[in-house]
C-alpha cells in the first residue's frame, strides 16, 4: 500500500510538471510571437511624420506628429489574469492607467501661445481641430453613471495630469468647469462613436481652460518622454524648448480615443495622437541663431531702401529679401538623428513648395531629392533638411478661413461692461457655425440685453442669425456662465452680437497676487459646421474690476505698531524711572563724570598709600 500511494503521488507530481512546462512553452512562444510581431523584422504600432509649409513674408510653419496604438484589451476583464499581458511598446505606460482609472474614453489637452495671423497664413493646422485657445485647454469625455461620479473622475484626471505636464491642470474646479452641448462633440473629427464599457452608465463630455496660462519647456519635455524614441532618434531628436517657444506661434496637442471591434470578441484599444506645431519667421531665427547676444548691425550689413537717401547715420530699412538658402540644423540648432526601431514606419517628412523651392535631404555628406519632395528617414544617419527659391513669396495657395470672429469688452467703470463679437463673412454663401463661450462667475451677464447691430440688421433679424440656444446660467463660486449659439452668417455680411453685464465683488482672497493686473478670461471656440468642417478660437480678454486698496492692512499695522511703541514707552519710563529734583538730579550727574571718577580713584590710592607709611 505504501508502495502504491508513491507511485500515484509520483504519477501525480510528474504530470502536474508537464502541464506546468506546457503552459511555461505556450507562455514562451506567445512571447516570442510578440516580439516578432513589435519588434525585429516587423514594426512598432507608432508612426512619426513632419509637416513643413512656407508661409507668406519668409514665415515657415512646422507640424510634428505621434502616433501611437495600444495593446487590445476586454472590458471589465484584468490583465491580471495569469493569461493576460500589459506590454507597452509604443504606448505611454503613463498614459494607459490614467485612462482606466478615470474612465476616460477620450482625452484632448492643449498647451497654446502665440498670435495665429489667419489673414496672412489661412487656415490653421488639421482645421483647427488640433488646436486651442491661448493657455491650457482641456476636455474629456467620461463614463459615469451620473454627473457627480463624472466630475469626481473629472478632477482626478486634471491632477494627474497636472503632475504629469508639470502644468497648472489642477487648478480646475467647478468653477471652470463647463458640459458642453453642441461644441466639442466626439464626432466632430472622429466620426465614429465612442464605447460604452458598461450599459447602466453614460458618457459625459466636460471641458475646462486656464487662459493666457504660461507653456514652456517644462511642458514639452514630459511629452517628448512619452514618445517610444524619447527624443533620442527620429524627428522627436529636433524638437528643443528654445527653438519651439521662440517661435511666433506654437501648440501641443494631445488626443487619445477609444476604439473597439465588435467582430474581434468585443477587444478595445487606446489610439493617440501628439502633435507639436510651430510658425517662425526664418530671418529673425537665423539673425538670433548666429549672434545670442544682440548687437547693432555693421553698415555693410544694412539693407536700405536705394530709392530714398541713405548714409552712414541714415537708413530706411528695405523690403524683406526674396531670396532665401537654409538648412534646418541652423533654425534647430542640430540635425536628425535617423534610427531603425521601427523598420515598416519609417520617420517621414514632406515639404509643401512650389516649383520655385528646392527642397533637399542630406545624408551625411551627400544631398538628395525626391518627386514628391517627401523623404523617408530609414538608416542609422544624420540628416538635415535643406531649402532654397529665388522668390520666398512664391509659395502654394493658403486655405482661405470661411468666417473671421473678434471679440473686444465695451464700457468703462469698475460696476459693469459689455461683451461685443463681431462676425464676418467674406464668403460668397452663408456660414453656419457654432459659438461657444464660457464666462467667469463674476461676469454676470444679462441675456435680454443681448443687440443684433450691423449694416441692414438690426434685432429683428436675430430669429434669422441665431438657429438655436443653450444658455447655462452661473453660480457664484461654483459655476461658469456657459453660452452656446448655432448661427447662420448670411454670405458678404458683418454683424456684431453684443450684451451686458455686472462685475460682482469678490472676497480679498479671490484676487490674484497681481490684482491690478486684472483677470484673463478664456477664448470663444467657433466651430464651422458648413461649408466646411474648421475650428477656430479668439483672443482672450483681460477684465479690470473693483480692486480693493491691498496697501491698507500695511498702513494699519504701522500705525498700531506706532501707538503701541508710545504707550509700552510711556509705562516704561512710568515704573522704570524715578522722579527727583534738579538738585539731587545734578549731584548725580556730577558723579558720573570722568572728572569725578579719576579724584575717587586718587582718593583710594592715596589712603591706601597712607595706611602702607603708618604701618612702617
Amino acid at each position: 500500500m505504501k508502495y502504491s500511494r508513491s507511485l500515484t503521488g509520483l504519477c501525480q507530481y510528474i504530470l502536474l510538471s508537464l502541464v506546468f512546462l506546457k503552459q511555461l512553452n505556450a507562455e514562451a512562444s506567445q512571447f516570442s510571437e510578440d516580439e516578432s510581431t513589435y519588434g525585429g523584422d516587423t514594426t512598432f504600432p507608432y508612426k512619426e511624420n513632419m509637416h513643413i509649409k512656407p508661409l507668406p513674408r519668409n514665415h515657415l510653419m512646422m507640424s510634428f506628429s505621434f502616433n501611437m496604438t495600444s495593446e487590445s484589451f476586454v472590458p471589465g476583464k484584468s490583465a491580471s489574469n495569469f493569461d493576460q499581458y500589459s506590454h507597452y511598446y509604443a504606448f505611454p505606460k503613463a498614459i494607459e492607467p490614467l485612462l482606466h482609472h478615470t474612465s476616460t474614453r477620450k482625452l484632448n489637452l492643449r498647451f497654446t501661445r502665440g498670435f495665429w495671423n489667419s489673414k496672412q497664413w489661412g487656415r490653421l493646422p488639421n482645421d483647427g481641430f488640433m488646436s486651442g485657445s491661448s493657455g491650457v485647454e482641456l476636455w474629456a469625455v467620461i463614463e459615469a453613471a451620473s454627473k457627480e461620479d463624472a466630475y469626481k473622475q473629472w478632477k482626478s484626471l486634471a491632477n494627474s495630469l497636472s503632475g504629469l505636464f508639470c502644468a497648472s491642470i489642477n487648478f480646475i474646479d467647478s468653477s471652470k468647469t463647463t458640459y458642453p452641448v453642441h461644441s466639442f462633440q466626439p464626432d466632430e473629427v472622429t466620426g465614429g462613436e465612442l464605447p460604452l464599457f458598461q450599459d447602466k452608465n453614460d458618457l459625459y463630455l466636460i471641458r475646462a481652460a486656464l487662459a493666457n496660462e504660461p507653456v514652456c519647456t517644462e511642458n514639452l519635455t514630459p511629452l517628448v518622454k512619452l514618445l517610444p524614441t524619447k527624443g533620442k532618434a527620429g524627428i522627436s531628436s529636433l524638437l528643443d524648448g528654445h527653438k519651439v517657444f521662440d517661435s511666433l506661434w506654437h501648440n501641443l496637442a494631445i488626443d487619445v480615443n477609444t476604439r473597439c471591434d465588435d467582430t474581434d470578441g468585443g477587444k478595445c484599444h487606446f489610439e493617440m495622437e501628439a502633435l507639436v506645431n510651430m510658425a517662425i519667421h526664418v530671418p529673425n531665427v537665423l539673425h538670433r541663431n548666429e549672434n545670442p547676444i544682440p548687437r547693432p548691425l555693421r553698415g555693410e550689413e544694412l539693407r536700405c531702401d536705394e530709392s530714398k537717401t541713405h548714409d552712414e547715420y541714415h537708413c530706411f530699412p528695405s523690403s524683406e529679401e526674396s531670396k532665401a538658402q537654409y538648412l534646418f540644423s541652423k533654425i534647430f540648432g542640430k540635425t536628425i538623428r535617423g534610427s531603425k526601431a521601427m523598420v515598416l514606419h519609417v520617420s517621414n517628412i514632406c515639404v509643401d513648395v512650389s516649383d520655385k523651392w528646392t527642397a533637399l535631404i542630406k545624408v551625411n555628406d551627400g544631398y538628395f531629392s525626391t518627386s514628391d519632395n517627401c523623404f523617408d528617414l530609414n538608416e542609422e544617419s544624420e540628416y538635415d533638411l535643406f531649402l532654397s527659391t529665388e522668390d520666398t513669396n512664391d509659395i502654394l495657395p493658403v486655405e482661405d478661413v470661411p468666417v473671421y470672429v473678434s471679440r473686444s469688452l465695451t464700457g468703462s467703470g469698475q460696476d459693469y461692461g459689455g461683451l461685443r463679437a463681431v462676425f464676418n463673412n467674406p464668403t460668397s454663401e452663408p456660414v453656419k457655425i457654432i459659438y461657444f463661450e464660457s464666462l467667469p462667475w463674476f461676469m454676470r451677464i444679462y441675456l435680454s440685453t443681448l443687440t443684433l447691430d450691423g449694416k441692414d440688421i438690426d434685432n429683428s433679424n436675430l430669429p434669422d442669425i441665431i438657429k438655436s440656444t443653450n444658455y447655462t446660467p452661473s453660480i457664484d463660486r461654483n459655476r461658469p456662465t456657459q453660452l452656446e449659439f448655432i448661427l447662420t452668417i448670411p454670405a458678404y455680411t458683418s454683424f456684431s452680437l453684443s450684451y451686458q453685464f455686472d462685475k460682482a465683488l469678490l472676497h480679498f482672497s479671490e484676487y490674484l497676487p497681481d490684482a491690478n493686473h486684472g483677470f484673463e478670461i478664456e477664448s470663444a471656440v467657433i466651430t464651422v459646421i458648413h461649408p466646411v468642417s474648421y475650428q477656430f478660437r479668439t483672443s482672450t480678454l483681460l477684465l479690470s474690476i473693483a480692486t480693493p486698496d491691498f496697501s491698507m492692512p500695511y498702513n494699519v499695522i504701522i500705525i498700531t505698531s506706532t501707538v503701541m511703541g508710545l504707550i509700552f514707552g510711556m509705562l516704561f519710563n512710568m515704573f522704570v524711572k524715578r522722579m527727583m529734583t534738579l538738585e539731587e538730579a545734578d549731584k548725580i550727574l556730577v558723579t558720573r563724570t570722568l572728572k569725578y571718577k579719576l579724584n575717587v580713584l586718587r582718593q583710594k590710592i592715596l589712603s591706601k598709600f597712607q595706611k602702607l607709611t603708618k604701618k612702617d
